[in-house]
Order: structure tokens, then C-alpha cells, then sequence
């Protein structure tokens, strides 16, 4: 009888000190899961905000493109008035000719710059190559990171979430049958392997679900 006393004095130490440590892990393990799901939230916030100014940069880009065209066709258009103009043999369109390619057409190029001036956005055919500028305009403009690649990183840290949080539960159904072993006789060996081998495989799981993810976020 001493030494059942005994045995049962030393296991409900133990049993109580594992209740302790797993509660003190399934703490950790929900603090962990819900990290990653706020970092998942700020990396998805990035990209949408990211695609924002992707967009209204493009719209901007657009703009001063559609700027330069309407500038640069009116330049066209009175170019080929002046050379018109240059072939007849009328003096006074002669002159007048000489007045518009003076005075008219070095201010409507100035507003067309650099798609009127620029020889390389001009095609074979003599018209304006505006994907080329439009190109450029995206080249020279901000460098803003591509939200595709925050959207990615964001769903691998959601997908993670979730694999934690079955985890934490396998933790917590630990914590439960190592409670239940502290209320229960007859069933407490049992009770306790149970929630040890629970436990054990909860923190496997945990561990082996971080260990998989840092090498995916590594290759990412």
C-alpha cells in the first residue's frame, strides 16, 4: 500500500508538471499560428496596396502618353501642311510655310517631346510607335515591387496558418486527456499515454509543419 502511495504521489507530480508544459506549449503554438496569420494579413495588405499604385501609375503613364500623341499627331498634321505648302508655287504660301515651320512648329513639337522628336518612336510608315514610348514611360517611371510576389508570399503564410492551427489543437486534445488523468483512477494510465503520445506527436507536427514552411519561404 506504501508503495502504490508512493507511485501515485510521484505520477500525479509528473502528470501535473506535463499539464504545465503543454499548456505552456499550446500558448506558444496559438501565439505562433496567430503571428503567422498577422504577418499573412500584412503581406496581402502590401500587395493590394502595391497593385494600387501599380494601376495608377499605368493610368498616369496612360495619360501623359495620350498627351504626347494628340501633340504629336497636330505636329504631323501641320508638318505636312508646311511641306504641301513648300512644293506650291505660290509665293504666298511660300511664306507662309517659312513663318509656320519658324515660329508654329518648334513650340508644338516642344509639347509633343520626346514622341514627335525622338527618331525612335517613329515607324516605317511614319507613324508614332507608342508602345515603344509607352514602355519607356514604365522604365523610367517609379520602381514599385510587383504585388504578385507579396499575393504569393502571403498565401504560403495563410496556407502555414492553417497547418498550425491543427497543431495547436493536437495540443490542446493533449492538455484534455492529461486532465482527465488528474480526475480520473481507474483510466488514468491510460489517460495519460493518451495525452502523452498526443502531446508528443502535437509538437512533431508543430515543428515539422515550421521546418517545411522555412524551407518553402527559402526557395520562395
Amino acid at each position: 500500500m506504501k508503495k502504490q502511495n508512493w507511485f501515485m504521489s510521484h505520477f500525479e507530480v509528473a502528470n501535473a508538471i506535463l499539464i504545465a508544459l503543454v499548456s505552456l506549449t499550446t500558448a506558444f503554438s496559438v501565439w505562433r499560428t496567430n503571428v503567422v496569420g498577422s504577418n499573412a494579413a500584412d503581406e496581402s495588405r502590401v500587395g493590394l496596396i502595391d497593385a494600387v499604385k501599380n494601376q495608377a501609375l499605368d493610368n498616369e503613364n496612360y495619360r501623359k502618353l495620350y498627351e504626347e500623341a494628340g501633340f504629336s499627331y497636330q505636329f504631323a498634321v501641320k508638318e505636312a501642311e508646311v511641306i504641301s505648302l513648300e512644293a506650291s508655287s505660290d509665293a504666298g504660301a511660300k511664306s507662309r510655310a517659312r513663318n509656320i515651320r519658324q515660329y508654329l512648329l518648334p513650340n508644338m513639337q516642344l509639347l509633343g517631346q520626346p514622341l514627335a522628336t525622338d527618331e525612335k518612336y517613329r515607324k516605317a510608315d511614319g507613324t508614332f510607335d507608342l508602345e515603344q514610348r509607352f514602355s519607356d514611360l514604365k522604365n523610367d517611371g517609379e520602381a514599385i515591387p510587383d504585388p504578385a510576389a507579396s499575393f504569393a508570399h502571403a498565401d504560403l503564410l495563410f496556407s502555414e496558418q492553417r497547418w498550425l492551427v491543427v497543431g495547436s489543437i493536437l495540443l490542446a486534445l493533449s492538455l484534455f486527456w492529461l486532465t482527465l488523468a488528474e480526475m480520473s483512477e481507474r483510466l488514468r494510465a491510460i489517460q495519460f499515454v493518451v495525452g502523452l503520445a498526443t502531446y508528443l506527436f502535437g509538437m512533431a507536427w508543430f515543428l515539422g509543419v515550421e521546418f517545411v514552411f522555412f524551407l518553402l519561404q527559402r526557395g520562395a
